[in-house]
């Protein structure tokens, strides 16, 4: 990738570089991934900052303007066909919270498959492979997929979810699109792709007007105001590209459910949820997104404005500490002239 980069013009590669951005998209501002090690058992997080904050480990539930207690959180989502993970790609522990949530649903008596926004269709035969061999490790894996190339946090981030995945025999599916048709959708929008497969993903109608507005703002904002308004159109039409690309992923496999993906994508107004109710709306779907906390908002309400909305648009909010507490992403931002 670092040789196709540097055959650009220069005044072209700041455009390659942003768009590299949206395919992370779905977590907040994009900020650096910091070096991390797994921490013991017995220390309950491993992300340092704000963890004395009175909403830390609180699980909210908007739909009540409620807190509620792990116990019920896990048997709502036992009772669900497709289970949706938000995260904070760069935050460990919401990828431990990931793997004890899916780890609750085989306590349960479920056999979920796990769907990783960060896996492509390619990658699905990779692992099939690699699962053939008995001797084959969740460790392993991560080398074996090459992920420490991809951009992504360290495949030791994922381990957690990978570990149960493997230790409890479950299927692990891609959920994303290919990156190269991510970015032909960012550079010319829908006529990258067939008709058909626009309608697939949902591209066919419009978001509501409203819904639109959030996705655009979220654009500018996780760009720090850098990206060009010429660009907002696409970038947000390849956003909602990999939301249907994931719906479609879930409602083609065995039910139940988990997709793993930033959080953005399990937005239950525009995200992945509303994708499947408009295939299937009879789908069982719960949403549960792992928000980092900001000692500027005092209550769950207070969050809702950071995802452009009155009231957070996700089932369930899961608050956790911060892994960064660097002041703001958008000082290092690359400033475009």
């Amino acid at each position: 990738m670092d040789g196709e980069r540097s055959s650009l013009p220069r005044r072209q590669r700041w455009r390659v570089a942003l768009l590299l951005v949206v395919l992370a998209v779905g977590c907040s501002a994009a900020r650096p991934r910091p070096a991390q090690t797994m921490a013991p058992e017995s220390m309950p997080w491993t992300s340092t900052f704000h963890r004395d904050l009175p909403l830390v480990g609180q699980i909210w539930q908007p739909s009540r303007a409620t807190s509620i207690p792990e116990p019920t959180l896990f048997a709502a989502l036992a009772q669900a066909d497709y289970v949706l993970l938000g995260e904070q790609h760069d935050n460990f522990d919401h990828h431990r919270l990931q793997a004890k949530v899916i780890l609750a649903l085989v306590e349960a008596g479920k056999k979920p498959s796990v769907a990783l926004e960060m896996l492509e269709p390619d990658d699905d035969d990779v692992i099939a492979r690699y699962r053939a061999n008995s001797q084959s490790t969740a460790n392993g894996l991560g080398p074996q997929l090459d992920w420490e190339k991809r951009g992504w946090p360290a495949w030791a981030a994922y381990l957690p979810i990978a570990q149960v995945v493997f230790d409890a025999d479950l299927p692990l599916l891609s959920a994303n699109l290919p990156r190269a048709v991510v970015r032909a959708v960012a550079h010319q929008g829908k006529e990258a792709l067939s008709p058909e497969l626009a309608a697939r993903l949902g591209l066919d109608q419009p978001l509501a007007p409203g819904l639109e507005e959030s996705l655009e703002e979220e654009l500018r904002s996780s760009h720090c105001g850098q990206l060009p308004e010429t660009m907002i159109g696409s970038m947000a039409l390849a956003q909602r590209a990999r939301d249907g690309q994931m719906a479609l992923r879930l409602l083609r496999s065995v039910t139940p459910v988990t997709l793993v993906a930033g959080a953005g994508h399990v937005r239950t107004d525009r995200g992945v949820p509303a994708r499947i109710h408009a295939q299937e709306p009879s789908a069982r779907v719960v949403s549960v997104a792992f928000v980092e906390v900001d000692p500027r908002r005092a209550s769950p309400g207070d969050y809702a404005s950071r995802f452009g909305v009155t009231i957070l648009p996700f089932d369930f909010v899961w608050f956790t500490p911060r892994a960064n507490d660097d002041g703001d992403p958008c000082e290092r931002f690359p400033r475009i002239h």
